[in-house]
């Protein structure tokens, strides 16, 4: 199968130099054994390392690293490049891209979806997958028992830039933050996680923590020059869990709730919807994240 880089013509930003997942303190240790554990049980590649064998790995995280396990095969996607990369791939392929053009309501006659009306007139579809993040629940036409139950969950992220004594070639995973380097020299510093509604304001508090959070990791970020700060936000569903299938509307599906993982489920998340528009089929791996799972016990087989 021909893969987004093959269909678009411009390399992603794809960095498989791998993951350190690092603890500062014994709270730490036994988070980070458990999920070696787990890994173990689930024979995926993972190695416990004591704080020593962590800085030989990366020298720049803290010396108050007590433990850490490498995990070689989690990688990072630079996102931005990914979607610039899936909208050229899209076009090429025959798609038909209307940037700008917000949804208002999907049409549907008789029970079943047959477009969807933006402000510059309607649009034909079969078929229509609402995967509008935090906003889900904003569109028109659909039920209100069948909307999603999707909030903004904000999130405020700091890009720091390298310089030439400072250089991070793995992924840092800390206590309540984590450090990811870019192949253009940024260091993306995230995450916070606030119940503000669909406010995006940039806040001192915020801020301040992630900047300390990153500092006990990784100290020497220090001097780095602060070249961004901007605040998203992810879409939570009811249970943090993505919401992914049929939405009880003949011929209308849901790609949304994923919450911190937009991005790490985009791949799985289009085949299923694929194989659901296309071939009438799901996976049982997307099972308990179907739409159902939040009606009434004797409405789930309803309508759906």
């Amino acid at each position: 199968e021909m893969c987004i880089r093959d269909s678009a013509g411009v390399e992603i930003g794809l960095d498989t130099q791998g993951t350190l997942n690092i603890g500062l303190d014994r709270d730490d240790a036994e988070r980070l054994r458990r999920l070696c554990e787990f890994r173990e049980h689930l024979g995926l590649p993972v190695k416990w390392l004591s704080g020593t064998e962590a800085r030989e790995i990366e020298p720049l995280v803290s010396p108050r690293t007590s433990s850490a396990i490498w995990i070689p095969d989690d990688h990072q996607v630079d996102n931005r490049g990914l979607v610039e990369a899936l909208k050229t791939a899209l076009r090429k392929c025959g798609g038909k891209l209307h940037e700008n053009r917000p949804v208002e309501a999907v049409l549907n006659e008789e029970g079943r979806v047959n477009g969807v009306k933006t402000e510059e007139g309607e649009i034909d579809a079969a078929c229509v997958v609402i995967a509008a993040g935090c906003w889900s629940r904003q569109i028109g036409g659909i039920p209100k028992e069948l909307l999603p139950p999707v909030r903004p969950v904000k999130g405020q992220i700091i890009t720091l830039r390298q310089d030439k004594l400072f250089s991070l070639p793995h992924v840092i995973r800390a206590p309540d933050a984590y450090l990811v380097p870019k192949a253009d020299g940024r260091i993306i510093l995230g995450a916070s996680e606030e119940d503000m509604g669909f406010d995006t304001t940039i806040t001192a508090g915020a801020v301040y923590r992630l900047l300390e959070r990153g500092w006990w990791a990784v100290p020497s970020i220090y001097d780095l020059e602060i070249q961004e700060i901007v605040a998203g936000l992810r879409p939570g569903s009811r249970d943090h869990d993505p919401i992914v299938g049929k939405a009880g509307m003949e011929g209308l599906y849901y790609a949304t709730g994923h919450y911190r993982h937009g991005i790490l489920l985009t791949p799985a998340t289009a085949f299923e919807i694929s194989d659901l528009i296309l071939e009438g089929r799901s996976s049982e791996v997307f099972a308990p994240f179907g739409p159902t799972r939040f009606l009434p016990a004797g409405e789930r087989a309803v309508g759906w």
